[in-house]
């Protein structure tokens, strides 16, 4: 796994504090679109500090959550104590074949083996079951994200090549859910700095960059809207 893949495992506390959770409407999404009544058992695959896993659990779902880095995963076991956790990767899942109803991941499949990882995913996951993929994004439309991206280099949606497929995916449906969250210039700064472009830059080049970001958002006052998009992806297991 790349350096910027694993960066996120020296910021975890940061990672779980300022992070923004899933919106439960895009949760809701996945539930219909993989048909995951409560009591089902599904997969968190990268699982982090357990951003995802909590928002599954408030729908009645049970999750068992699959993560690489000791630190994150240590982290998901303190937030989340009576969650099943173990350590693995995409590429290499603890698990049983066919032991799940459905898996997700989120914010986490850009850094899987896109060979290797979706054959391993299918072979948990049981027949008729399927897979889901979110990432929580920055909405470009707003102007401040915009200058945000232009100093960043933040992109306008997550990259999606290499997308699960034929033999052992087939995509059911997208979507995009829009929500709104308050934050502060504080917060902003907080967040920016769990991303990996920024934990792995030089010292004196984050801080520069950051001070900017500070810069920018208080000109938008101590509390503002943070408007956010969450991408959402669905497959069925073939």
């Amino acid at each position: 796994m790349s350096e910027r893949a694993r960066s996120f495992e020296t910021v975890a506390a940061d990672y779980e504090r300022h992070r923004p959770e899933y919106p439960r409407e895009a949760l809701l999404w996945v539930a219909q679109r993989l048909d995951l009544a409560a009591g089902r058992r599904v997969l968190d695959l990268g699982a982090g500090t357990g951003k995802l896993t909590r928002g599954l659990l408030a729908l009645g779902l049970e999750v068992v959550a699959v993560e690489p880095g000791p630190p994150m995963l240590a982290q998901l076991r303190e937030t989340l104590p009576g969650v099943e956790a173990h350590e693995g990767s995409a590429e290499a899942i603890p698990l049983r074949d066919e032991s799940v109803d459905g898996a997700v991941a989120g914010q986490a499949y850009h850094w899987f083996d896109p060979i290797r990882a979706p054959a391993e995913i299918r072979r948990v996951v049981r027949s008729g079951g399927g897979l889901a993929l979110l990432w929580n994004w920055w909405d470009l439309r707003d102007p401040m994200q915009r200058r945000l991206a232009q100093l960043l280099g933040l992109s306008r949606s997550p990259r999606v090549d290499g997308l699960p497929a034929p033999p052992h995916f087939a995509e059911l449906a997208r979507s995009t859910i829009e929500s709104v969250r308050e934050s502060t210039p504080d917060g902003l700064v907080a967040r920016l700095a769990t991303t990996s472009g920024l934990i792995t830059s030089d010292r004196a080049e984050r801080e520069l960059l950051l001070g900017e970001v500070a810069r920018i958002a208080r000109a938008h006052g101590e509390r503002f809207p943070l408007p956010q998009l969450t991408y959402v992806f669905a497959f069925r297991r073939l």
